[in-house]
């Protein structure tokens, strides 16, 4: 290796002369260059943006070239991976004799789509590292064939997942492609027992229904048309699996989930990038509904423009009182006139309703 990247790995060149070779201003070999933007970009170093921004410049060719040879320490074959979006020189990494399984591990996250076909194709590496095949499984752009074979894998190869839970999500897979089923029950994780956490998190007063019943419930209050089979599917998954469904669920799946008793599911639910603010409405009226969730909802300024959402949370009875008394002035007169003989409002908010009115009449407010 050149003596001066010899030195920057040393951590003993000065500042000045960093600079200059992460930006190329130094005569040193392309392979020696690469090594040093390497421990520059992957490391928490104050000049990896500067090597970053040198070696996406680095034309394809060059790069290419470098592949072809040894790469020791093999660093460059990470940040190519992991840095640079040309498929041959993806394919030329992944498969350089130099490649080591932790940096495939650190890698599949930043890999495009048809790169992961060409771990998918190495067996070796799934046995050498089994949490590759939850990356591979749980990567967005992973299509359905790659998520059939890791778990079948899983089953006929190391004997770690009990076949009718194999068979169980290849069913769903099949659903997935077939567009009857939402994607996101593509990328559900494997199911776990619930945790300490999940258990303390059930919601002791809300009721336990049948899928039969939430289909019933739905379909009567809120005239929404759902699957029978979709909500006795979700009522199969483990707490862990309804979590991640509840991120990124479709309509369908945020409207039987919101019902479940666990408070994790109800808030994942409506921090779900996907939900409408008619869903919200709904939701902030849920008589059901853990307080944490209409918490979650005050704190949307979009959500409380609206002023559907505003006056569901004042009247709803599992809002917490604070926040329903910082939202109650935007009540408009008519409501709060209405509140004042609703019994199921706190007395405290009925109170302060008549003391407001009262106080605007007289010429106070």
């Amino acid at each position: 290796m050149h003596p001066i990247v010899e030195r920057y790995l040393a951590n003993q060149l000065p500042e000045p002369m960093i600079l200059a070779l992460l930006g190329g201003g130094l005569p040193v070999p392309p392979a020696d260059f690469i090594q040093a933007q390497a421990h520059a970009a992957l490391s928490a170093s104050p000049f990896a943006e500067r090597a970053l921004q040198a070696f996406q410049s680095v034309p394809e060719s060059v790069v290419a070239g470098l592949l072809l040879e040894r790469v020791q320490p093999p660093a460059p074959l990470e940040l190519v991976l992991r840095h640079r979006r040309e498929f041959p020189l993806l394919e030329a990494a992944l498969l350089h004799p130099d490649l080591t399984v932790d940096i495939v591990e650190r890698s599949i996250p930043d890999l495009p789509g048809p790169a992961l076909d060409i771990i998918a194709n190495n067996q070796v590496l799934w046995m050498q590292r089994p949490a590759i095949l939850d990356q591979l499984e749980q990567h967005p752009e992973a299509d359905y064939a790659i998520k059939r074979r890791v778990n079948e894998f899983r089953f006929d190869v190391l004997k770690v997942v009990p076949q009718e839970v194999v068979q169980e999500r290849l069913e769903i897979l099949d659903e997935v492609q077939a567009g009857r089923l939402d994607k996101a029950w593509a990328e559900l994780p494997l199911p776990k027992e619930t945790s300490v956490e999940e258990r303390e998190a059930e919601i002791p007063d809300a009721p336990q229904e049948t899928p039969e019943e939430v289909v019933r419930a739905i379909q009567a209050f809120e005239g929404q048309e759902v699957n029978l089979s979709v909500a006795k599917r979700i009522a199969r998954l483990k707490t862990n699996q309804k979590i991640m469904l509840a991120i990124k669920g479709g309509k369908e799946e945020r409207t039987i989930l919101i019902r479940e008793a666990n408070r994790l599911i109800q808030e994942n639910v409506i921090r779900n990038g996907r939900i409408t603010e008619g869903e919200v409405a709904f939701i902030a009226n849920m008589r059901t509904i853990h307080e944490g969730v209409l918490r979650i909802i005050s704190m949307n300024r979009e959500w409380m423009k609206k002023y559907t959402i505003v006056k569901a949370l004042v009247y709803n009875p599992r809002t917490p009182i604070a926040v329903a008394m910082s939202n109650l002035k935007r009540v408009n007169e008519f409501d709060m006139k209405l509140m004042q003989r609703d019994k199921n409002i706190p007395e405290v908010l009925r109170r302060e309703a008549k003391r407001y009115l009262d106080s605007k009449g007289s010429g106070k407010g």
